[in-house]
């Protein structure tokens, strides 16, 4: 494994253009090349608060810490490139490059709930190829969710925030993910490491949130227990045949009880997967995500 380049003041080299995203653990910056013109991205650690500088420092060590489990998965052309880290204004930094394309988020936006099975095929199986090379690598990823995960213009997804991922069986000291999509044995520590269950999960909530607009177990509203409902009655009933079973397997309060490899998952979805040289949906989502399948064979 390569070595990340330390370029000290990232301002030297790069120019720090407009803010692109604001997330819990670092701001995301368009930036520029001085020399080539190319565009990158550049994670910044929050700016100091009045906490300590202890914390502060942590919090420069986990963004270094991130570039460190990205740079394990070079190779994987889902996951963008680490180019180099540094410091902008006191601020630890990554350098990374520019993902072209929409979140998942904004592309679901206004097409909820997707009706068509082979747009949901595309994405829940896209997500699975991606998330395989990850595990296959003894990552998890433990924040997967549409806003972390890019539409580039040709359909192809590109998985990003690598902020909350843990080497799969480690301990982990304290909650990581997103409430919502963030499976119940991420809530808190977890002594026996986390799997990649925990990703299956989120995949899961994907597959709930694209077809019945809604996340298992309160979603985002509150903190579930086991034995709460996974959806309503009404959002229950409205789950499509293709993927009923399906989804509420992915998302089973305890662990051992979900697939135990995403290709258990593709597989389940392989008969609904656009078919090489097919024509477009008739209400694609733009980007389209089918696009990928209807021009390249299935990598699982």
């Amino acid at each position: 494994m390569r070595e990340i380049e330390e370029v000290g003041d990232v301002e030297r080299r790069y120019e720090v253009l407009d803010m692109v995203g604001d997330g819990g653990q670092g701001d995301l910056f368009l930036g520029r090349d001085r020399n080539s013109g190319q565009k990158v991205a550049l994670k910044l650690q929050k700016a100091r608060d009045l906490g300590p500088e202890s914390d502060f420092r942590w919090a420069g060590d986990e963004l270094l810490k991130e570039g460190s489990r990205m740079m394990m998965l070079t190779g994987i052309q889902a996951i963008p490139e680490v180019i180099a880290t540094g410091t902008h204004r006191r601020r630890r930094c990554l350098v990374m490059e520019f993902v072209e394309g929409h979140q998942l988020q904004k592309v679901l936006s206004a097409a909820l709930p997707v009706k068509d099975p082979g747009t949901v095929a595309a994405v829940i199986g896209q997500l699975c190829e991606i998330l395989a090379e990850v595990h296959d690598r003894n990552l998890v990823h433990c924040d997967l969710k549409p806003e972390n995960v890019i539409v580039q213009p040709d359909g192809r997804l590109r998985l990003i925030d690598m902020g909350h991922a843990v080497v799969a069986d480690q301990k982990t000291e304290y909650a990581r993910g997103t409430r919502g999509w963030a499976s119940p044995e991420q809530s808190d520590e977890c002594p026996s490491g986390l799997t990649r269950q925990a990703d299956i999960f989120a995949l899961g909530c994907i597959l709930l949130e694209m077809t019945v607009m809604r996340l298992p177990y309160g979603g985002q509203d509150e903190r579930a227990e086991e034995g709460t409902p996974v959806l309503p009655a009404d959002r229950l009933a409205k789950l499509p045949p293709e993927f009923a079973s399906l989804a509420l397997w992915m998302v089973r309060w305890k662990a051992t009880e979900r697939p135990a490899d995403v290709r258990e998952v593709f597989d389940r979805l392989r008969c609904y997967l656009p078919q090489l040289g097919s024509q477009r949906p008739s209400k694609p989502l733009r980007p389209d995500p089918t696009e990928y399948y209807r021009t390249h064979p299935p990598r699982l």
